[in-house]
C-alpha cells in the first residue's frame, strides 16, 4: 500500500499528475500524489457518452505512451479515461487515494500540507488539480429556483432522465452543445440554447486535415509573426450556411478572447434546421417555472443545464498569489511554448496544467510536467546549499 512521503507532494491524479509522476520517476525524485477521489483520473471516469476530444489524438497523450491507434483522429472521452487507467495501472505511481487537502502553506522552509490523513511537509509541491472539479455557477437572478431543476453540465452524464421535459443548455462552447445535441432525441423540442455572447462552429477536418495537424504544419513553415493570424483563419473555417441559424458567430479574429472554444463540426447547424435546437438570447433571471431572457422574450423550462465552464481548483493554497486572467496563480513565465512552471515569488511552489490552447491540453501537460520536474531539481540542489525558501530566492535574484 502507497505511503505519503518524499520530497515532492503532487496535488492531483488526472492527466497533469501521471506526467508529472513520470518524470519526477524518471528524475529519481521521492514523491506522491494524492487525489481526493477513490480513482484516478475521476473527472473522466463519467462523463457525457458523446464526448469526443477536440484535439488529434497524435498529440493527445501522456509522457512515454501514445493513444492507440483503434481510437481514430479523435478519441472519445470514454476511451482517455480507459486510456490513463490503464496508463497509471502500468507504471504502478505511487498515488494515495481519498486524501483531501485542506491547506497549502510554506513553513520553516518547507510547504505545510493539512490533509484528512495529517499533516505533512514537504520541500516541493506540484498543483495539478486542474479546474473540472471546482465548476463555475454563474449569478443568475432567481437561482435556486424550486421548480426547476438546475445542475453544471458536470453532473450531466445522459439524457434519458430529461425525457419529455422542456430543457434549456446555457453555454456555447462543445460540451453546451454536444449535451444539447443528446438531449434532442428524448427531451420535447426544441431543446433551447441559451447564448449569451456570440459562437464559433468551425469545421472538424478544415480543409480535408484536423486543425491540430495545421496548426503543427503552420510551425514548421509559416513565420511567427504571420502564424497565428493565418493558423486561426484557416481552424476557424466555418460553413457557408452557418449564420442562417439564428446565432451570433464570432469574428474570425486574430485574438480568440472572450469568445467560447469553438464547435466542430455542422451537427448544431443541422439540428436547428431540423428544429430539434433552438438558440435564444442569454438568461436574465429565473422565476418559478420560468427562464426570462435578456431579449424580454420568456420560456417556460423543466430543466436548465449550466454549461458554464470551471475555475481553476486551488482552494487549498493559503498563499497570497497574484492571478492572471483566468485565475490561475501566475507563474515566473506563463509562455505555452517555453515558461517557467514555479509560481510567481514561491519557490518550491510548480504549476502543471494550466494551458488548454495551441495543441490541447495533454500536450501542455506534458511539456510543463516536464519543465516542473527540472525546476525542481534545480530548486532541490540549491536547497542543500541554502535550506531555506529565502536563501533560495535571494540566489535566484543573484
Amino acid at each position: 500500500m502507497s505511503e505519503i512521503g518524499g520530497a515532492v507532494l503532487v496535488i492531483g491524479a488526472g492527466p497533469a499528475g501521471l506526467a508529472s509522476a513520470y518524470y519526477l520517476e524518471r528524475a529519481g525524485i521521492s514523491y506522491t500524489v494524492v487525489d481526493r477521489a477513490d480513482h484516478v483520473a475521476s473527472t473522466w471516469s463519467n462523463l457525457y457518452p458523446t464526448l469526443r476530444l477536440n484535439t488529434a489524438s497524435f498529440v493527445t497523450h501522456l509522457p512515454g505512451r501514445r493513444l492507440p491507434l483503434r481510437y481514430g483522429y479523435y478519441a472519445t472521452g470514454r476511451q482517455l479515461y480507459e486510456y490513463l487507467r490503464r496508463y497509471s495501472d502500468d507504471h504502478q505511481f505511487n498515488i494515495v487515494l481519498q486524501v483531501e487537502v485542506y491547506r497549502v502553506a510554506p513553513e520553516g522552509g518547507r510547504w505545510r500540507v493539512e490533509t484528512n490523513r495529517g499533516v505533512y511537509h514537504f520541500d516541493a509541491v506540484i498543483v495539478a488539480t486542474g479546474r473540472f472539479s471546482n465548476p463555475y455557477i454563474p449569478d443568475i437572478p432567481g437561482l435556486p429556483t424550486t421548480a426547476i431543476n438546475v445542475l453544471h453540465a458536470r453532473d450531466y452524464h445522459h439524457a434519458e432522465p430529461f425525457r419529455d421535459q422542456r430543457v434549456m443548455v446555457v453555454g456555447s462552447g462543445p460540451s453546451g452543445v454536444d449535451i444539447a445535441l443528446e438531449l434532442a432525441e428524448v427531451a420535447k423540442r426544441p431543446v433551447l440554447l441559451s447564448v449569451r455572447s456570440d459562437i464559433v462552429i468551425a469545421r472538424r477536418y478544415p480543409y480535408g486535415l484536423p486543425d491540430t495537424l495545421w496548426q503543427m504544419l503552420a510551425r514548421i513553415l509559416i513565420p511567427p509573426r504571420w502564424r497565428k493570424a493565418i493558423v486561426n483563419k484557416i481552424v476557424y473555417q466555418s460553413y457557408p450556411d452557418a449564420h442562417a441559424i439564428g446565432l451570433k458567430l464570432a469574428p474570425n479574429r486574430t485574438d480568440r478572447q472572450g469568445s467560447s472554444t469553438p464547435v466542430r463540426g455542422r451537427a448544431l447547424i443541422d439540428a436547428v434546421k431540423a428544429g430539434k435546437i433552438q438558440p435564444v438570447a442569454g438568461i436574465a433571471q429565473l422565476e418559478e417555472h420560468e427562464a426570462v431572457l435578456v431579449d424580454g422574450s420568456c420560456y417556460a423550462i423543466d430543466s436548465l443545464i449550466l454549461s458554464t465552464g470551471y475555475r481553476p481548483a486551488i482552494g487549498y493554497l493559503d498563499i497570497d498569489y497574484e492571478v492572471d486572467i483566468d485565475g490561475w496563480p501566475r507563474r515566473i513565465s506563463d509562455d505555452i511554448e517555453g515558461g517557467q512552471t514555479q509560481v510567481l515569488g514561491y519557490p518550491g511552489l510548480y504549476l502543471v496544467g494550466r494551458f488548454y490552447r495551441g495543441l490541447g491540453p495533454l500536450n501542455n501537460i506534458r511539456r510543463e510536467a516536464a519543465t516542473a520536474v527540472r525546476e525542481i531539481q534545480a530548486y532541490l540542489k540549491h536547497k542543500q546549499a541554502a535550506p531555506s525558501l529565502s536563501a533560495y530566492t535571494k540566489a535566484r535574484v543573484e
